[in-house]
């Protein structure tokens, strides 16, 4: 009888057995090198979000926020100029990433181009008298969404209101779990009855220093910024849907 030698097939199978061992530790280097890979530090554009149309309230102030896509991990100087004037600005941070800017001025009027945002815009300052600060959002229900787009997953964070957001509202606020301060903000859409409030894809997402992503639960609170920088009362707590 003949009698086959299973040494090569031991041999094979050991060498096989080694070869997906090696392959699979590699992989989980692999995993761990991009998992314990640092996100790039996130940098960002300023823009005006004041429409520059319209006049702007000699006593008011303006609105500027950091979008992604820029080079400044802060708000970098901003003032108004014209012709050979200058007038500085005084900050306040609304949000993180969201600022009010009034002029350091006891009076002024007139246009004058905002220097240090995006486009440098002209503004026009003269109308008296700012309006009443926004109408509290009134919140009927808040969703979590994953979404498809250009090949990744997005996760959102919806929330939709019981009116249209009013004209003149240029950001809505997020207060996560009672904080008495603003954690996010996002550009408000007049007239649409809901918001993305957060939007997430990949691992890493750019937001300014002190902005912190929604809890996985918990409760919201929003609250409208208008053109001007006035804040609205907060809305009564909704509460956020389980993270999957």
């Amino acid at each position: 009888m003949r009698r086959l030698s299973i040494a090569p097939l031991h041999l094979a199978a050991g060498l096989a057995l080694t070869f997906v061992a090696v392959g699979a530790l590699a992989q989980d280097d692999t995993t761990r090198e991009a998992q314990a890979t640092p996100c790039p530090d996130a940098t960002f554009q300023p823009q005006l979000m004041t429409p520059p149309a319209g006049r702007v309230p000699r006593d008011a102030s303006i609105v500027v926020g950091l979008f992604p896509g820029g080079t400044f991990r802060d708000l970098p100087p901003v003032q108004l100029t014209r012709r050979r004037r200058e007038v500085a600005l005084r900050r306040e941070p609304i949000a993180p990433g969201l600022y009010r800017l009034t002029p350091d001025v006891r009076r002024i009027y007139g246009r004058y181009d905002v220097s240090g945002v995006v486009g440098s815009p002209e503004i026009v300052f003269g109308r008296p008298g700012a309006p009443a600060p926004p109408t509290t959002p009134r919140v009927s229900r808040v969703e979590r969404y994953l979404r498809a787009s250009g090949g990744e997953m997005t996760r959102e964070l919806r929330a939709h209101f019981g009116f249209p957001i009013p004209n003149g509202v240029v950001a809505v606020l997020a207060y996560w779990d009672g904080d008495a301060s603003p954690d996010h903000w996002v550009r408000a859409v007049p007239t649409r009855t809901d918001a993305v409030i957060w939007s997430a894809s990949g691992a890493c997402t750019p937001q300014p220093e002190g902005a912190s992503p929604p809890p996985a639960s918990g409760s919201i609170r929003l609250a409208f910024v208008d053109q001007y920088g006035q804040v609205s009362q907060p809305s009564e707590p909704s509460p956020l849907p389980a993270a999957d």
